[in-house]
């Protein structure tokens, strides 16, 4: 007992601190003036931050400090570019502080960092973004439709320059600081100037999202204990036969996902109890973004429609489990599967990347060294496009278009095989060097990268022979009423034939 807490003794302690952010909500909630709430959130965020992090908290807090200076310095034409590389380097001086006589840091400490960078080159991308509608609804003058420019979000209709103190408080406040979700400046602006949080049900959905994490708990310490990370790199896995190490994998991905379905559940939950992220649902609101219709006219909304509109908190949901768990294709996994982390990407690495045919490649390079840089993220987050070439392929000739069992027999199969790569992907992800990676793709012969290729060769022919039967199919057979008058005029034809004889 004591081994495993000794050993757990991080996870416990942010596992605690989640709780009481959880517990705590309430009465943030309840706060009623606005400077105060603003100050109690820093402050209960910072402390967080400390008690995580030790010394170490110098790093997420001066980062934070730094790039908001430059938001500010920096003009709103620039000050994403400045901000974002500013935010990536100092994220990798901080990874690699050993190196420089520096203590390393926690775990604990790097998921703060790397929210943190989240939040402030998001909303340095925020302003930017509303500065080029503004520009362009200027140019337009009212006299042709206003057009915003590629990636940008359509209910910009004014410039957003937040104070210095107000990004401060975003940047610090303790809801979704310790592990997510992120949210954008907007959904946090909104948080205290909008009713919504007085209204919507916030101990409901509190209780709904947090039933379940005793369970992935519970399965996440079963899981590691009967099928632990380590065991792969021994003398004894690689003497089982070929078959349990190729599904060794699987266990090792459920251990994970068990993880972190309760790490991104619970800080929902923070949000939650705090009501930050509540909109009504006729906003059709999507993870990270909030709002996605009608925004306008929402933020006008009468205080007593308010109080009697149906809510949600999509905007902070990170993670849909049972997508994760159900859906067939690793395309539809990528879109449930840490939601509010996959927007920002999309938004602002992927629509605004200049080089349309880098798009993808910047985008995942962007998540790789948001994750760190160890080998494992790059064999993992890098072997995506790959799989999904091939996927794409077999999913357009016979998923998309099938129907019934047909439909139900082909999506499991490919259900198993996009789990089966998601668990072989894990392996190198939980495993991180190369050298471990080597140990167990070796133990297995490195089968599925060769199976990925004989399936997209495979499905290329298959694809060329479709297009073939396509174009020298057999032609289309007359319609009913068509047919009908081709042999009336073939017994009329017939006819005078006879006459004439």
């Amino acid at each position: 007992m004591w081994g495993f807490l000794a050993k757990n003794k991080n996870d416990i302690i942010y596992l605690s601190l989640l709780l009481f952010s959880v517990v705590i909500g309430p009465y943030y909630r309840k706060l009623n003036n606005v400077e105060t709430k603003k100050w109690a959130g820093s402050i209960l965020g910072i402390l967080l931050i400390i008690i995580v992090s030790g010394y170490s908290a110098a790093h997420p807090i001066l980062s934070a400090l730094f790039g908001i200076t430059i938001i500010k310095v920096a003009t709103e034409k620039r000050c994403h570019v400045m901000t974002f590389f500013f935010m990536f380097g100092y994220l990798f001086v901080f990874r690699l502080a050993d190196k420089f006589g520096l203590p390393p840091s926690s775990g604990q400490t790097n998921l703060i960092e790397m929210i943190i960078v989240l939040r402030v080159v998001g909303v340095a991308f925020e302003i930017n973004g509303s500065w080029l509608a503004y520009e362009q609804s200027k140019k337009s003058d009212g006299k042709t439709e206003q057009k915003h420019p590629k990636g940008i979000d359509p209910d910009f209709v004014e410039l957003i320059n937040p104070e210095f103190i107000d990004l401060f408080h975003y940047a610090f406040n303790y809801c979704g600081l310790l592990t997510g979700p992120y949210y954008r400046y907007r959904t946090f602006n909104d948080y205290f100037r909008l009713p919504y949080s007085k209204y919507v049900d916030c101990f409901g959905f509190t209780i709904n999202t947090l039933k379940t994490v005793p369970l992935y708990i519970s399965l996440y310490l079963a899981f590691s204990n009967i099928w632990p990370l380590e065991y792969v790199l021994t003398e004894e896995h690689n003497n089982r036969n070929f078959l349990y190490r190729m599904m060794y994998p699987w266990a090792l991905f459920a251990a994970f996902r068990q993880r972190i379905y309760a790490g991104m559940t619970l800080a929902e939950s923070v949000c939650t109890s705090a009501g930050l992220g509540a909109y009504p649902v006729q906003g059709k609101n999507m993870s990270g973004h909030g709002p996605s219709v009608g925004y306008l006219k929402m933020i006008e909304m009468p205080e007593e429609e308010a109080k009697k509109a149906e809510y949600d908190f999509n905007t902070v949901e990170s993670m849909d489990v049972w997508g994760c768990e159900t859906v067939v294709t690793l395309r539809d996994s990528m879109k449930v599967w840490n939601k509010a982390v996959q927007y920002w990407v999309a938004m602002v690495v992927y629509k605004r990347f200049p080089v349309k045919p880098l798009k993808i490649h910047a985008a995942l390079f962007v998540s790789v060294i948001w994750h760190g840089f160890h080998a494992g993220y790059f064999f993992c987050i890098y072997a995506c496009p790959f799989y999904l070439m091939a996927e794409d392929v077999y999913s357009k000739l016979y998923y998309r278009n099938a129907t019934g069992k047909t439909k139900k027999i082909i999506g499991f199969i490919m259900w198993f095989l996009r789990s089966h790569s998601e668990s072989y992907q894990a392996a190198a992800f939980l495993l991180l060097t190369f050298d471990r990676i080597w140990i167990y793709y070796s133990s297995v012969y490195h089968y599925w990268y060769g199976v990925w290729l004989v399936f997209y060769l495979v499905g290329l022919i298959l694809k060329a022979i479709d297009k073939e039967d396509r174009k020298y199919g057999p032609k289309p057979q007359a319609k009913s009423g068509e047919l009908e008058t081709s042999q009336g005029n073939q017994n009329q034809t017939d006819s005078a034939s006879q006459r004439t004889e």
